[in-house]
């Protein structure tokens, strides 16, 4: 088993924290006294108490020439309403306010000065959370995502099927009954009536099988043309607007904690049959029930060809331009998302949707060493050259953790493919312990 080396960055004019890849670049002289960029990111908790601008001072005066590279500011969730997680906490002053920008401006300066990035990070403003992707489905209720549904209605010999159909009907097909096995699909969309369907079928024993597709309220559609390019104007952009001068520098990453479009499974999208027509060569409405269905030989090739359009139109409409709006301005995009490789279907394909990031990463709470979620994050960064590889380390330890035990299972993870610590975490106030 290897290892992923750390290929330190010495040049002055090159983004901080991106890598040398020079076949003869001597390594040695960065770990003895690492550039810009390579140290820890630490999650920094800005709860607890109001934010002074005194109180900020003071404690990036204790963090400089700490090896801290990073600030990545972070608020935390109730258990009280929203989708994804309890709501954010209430902050004083009250997150993306003016009071909170020109807060946090002023520190992204005072941090820059000694030599430390800051970001934020997306962690309780997903979907559902009131937040900036709740704020794209209500001006655009077109990107919402839709999923699929099938119901299959079992007609016996000399019944009559009457039924109404669902909203967002897509398909409505016909098979004989043979045990565990149905064929000889009959296209019955023509027999449809104002949303009724009415069909005496040969007196054999039938199943018709109805697909519609189901519009969730609170979601995102990572399909959609335009979802990408608007979550990076209503939040990306946002930060890039008040410090212009600082991409690839005292701005120079942004971290996504366990994103959730609010929908998942079997997704479609308005705009999906007739991609699938273009990028596949064949009509995906009758075949649609092959993806619950076993309807023969075609079965796989049907939900393989499925998937892959989802995935793509998935990349190209809101993964990929994420990724180019980073690598543009010399920024890393690092993640910890969801099943960290664990499921290795999730967003349709796992591997093929974190390769867009620069940093892709996992999550070792209690001091773990999962090597699956770390070879799985260390693989997407060797297959596809991406930057670094994102340790979330190491939450719920306890307040009894030691150096020693934080070094010991820093190393590990180090080994393991990991070459990017973000400890959890640094909290502003610890004042109740009520958030964590």
């Amino acid at each position: 088993m290897g290892y992923f080396i750390l290929r330190v960055d010495l040049m002055n004019d090159s983004p901080h924290g991106y890598p040398r890849r020079e076949a003869d670049f001597d390594v040695l002289p960065g770990f003895q006294n690492p550039p810009a960029g390579y140290g820890e990111v630490a999650f920094y908790w800005w709860l607890g108490e109001p934010l002074t601008r005194e109180r900020l001072t003071w404690q990036l005066d204790q963090l400089t020439r700490r090896g801290i590279s990073g600030l990545q500011i972070n608020y935390a969730h109730s258990d009280l309403g929203g989708v994804t997680w309890g709501l954010s906490y209430p902050s004083e002053p009250a997150l993306f306010s003016s009071e909170w920008w020109a807060l946090f401006d002023w520190f992204v300066q005072e941090a820059n000065q000694r030599g430390i990035a800051v970001s934020v990070s997306d962690y309780t403003l997903g979907v559902g959370q009131g937040w900036y992707l709740d704020e794209i489905s209500a001006i655009y209720p077109e990107m919402r995502g839709k999923t699929l549904r099938m119901t299959l209605h079992t007609i016996k010999p000399g019944e009559v099927l009457d039924i109404g159909l669902p909203e967002g009907c897509i398909s409505v097909m016909a098979y004989q009954s043979e045990g565990a096995r149905v064929e000889n699909g009959i296209d019955l969309r023509p027999l449809v009536s104002e949303g009724q369907l009415r069909w005496t079928p040969p007196a054999v024993g039938w199943q018709v099988a109805v697909v519609a597709a189901e519009t969730v309220t609170r979601s995102l559609d990572p399909m959609h043309p335009a979802s990408g390019r608007e979550t990076i104007s209503r939040f990306f952009e946002r930060f890039a607007d008040h410090h212009p001068d600082q991409p690839g520098r005292g701005l120079n990453f942004f971290f996504s904690d366990e994103l959730n479009f609010g929908v998942s499974g079997k997704l479609w999208t308005t705009r999906f049959a007739e991609e699938f027509w273009r990028r596949k060569g064949y009509d995906l409405i009758p075949e649609l029930p092959a993806l619950w269905l076993d309807l023969g030989a075609r079965t796989a090739k049907v939900r393989l060809d499925y998937n892959d359009v989802l995935v793509t139109l998935s990349e190209e409409g809101y993964f990929k331009p994420l990724y180019e709006w980073h690598q543009r301005r010399g920024m890393m995009f690092g993640c910890d998302h969801g099943g960290r490789g664990l499921t290795v279907d999730e967003f349709g394909d796992y591997f093929r949707t974190q390769r867009w990031n620069q940093a892709p990463g996992c999550d070792q709470p209690f001091l773990q060493t999962d090597l699956i979620k770390n070879k799985v994050a260390a693989s997407i960064a060797h297959l596809y050259e991406r930057q670094r590889v994102w340790l979330e380390g190491f939450h719920s330890s306890g307040w009894g953790t030691s150096t020693v035990d934080l070094t010991r299972a820093s190393l590990i993870n180090y080994v393991h493919g990991q070459n990017l610590l973000s400890l959890h975490g640094l909290y502003y106030s610890t004042r109740g312990g009520w958030w964590e």
